[in-house]
């Protein structure tokens, strides 16, 4: 599957940015650059976390970072897109 996804970007580039790669002489696999983010949780006073009627957590926005991740796009990789 890893194949189909080099050539699906080989494609996106040279139609986008009229540039010609080859894949096959890459000498490393791209990269997929994501970010996730790290959570912080509202507290009281006292130090315990805050909770919502529902009894979850409430997440601190202001206080929430992001880090970025790399996954490399090998042999056996695939993209898979969920749409809700």
């Amino acid at each position: 599957m890893g194949f189909e996804v080099l050539e699906a970007i080989k494609n996106y580039v040279e139609m986008e940015y009229k540039i010609k790669i080859d894949v096959d002489k890459l000498q490393d696999n791209p990269y997929l650059e994501y970010r996730v983010p790290n959570y912080a949780y509202k507290k009281h006073k006292n130090g315990k976390d805050k909770k919502d009627k529902d009894g979850y957590m409430v997440i601190d926005y202001d206080k929430t970072t992001w880090e970025t991740k790399y996954a490399p796009l090998g042999d056996d990789s695939a993209v898979s897109i969920d749409i809700y």
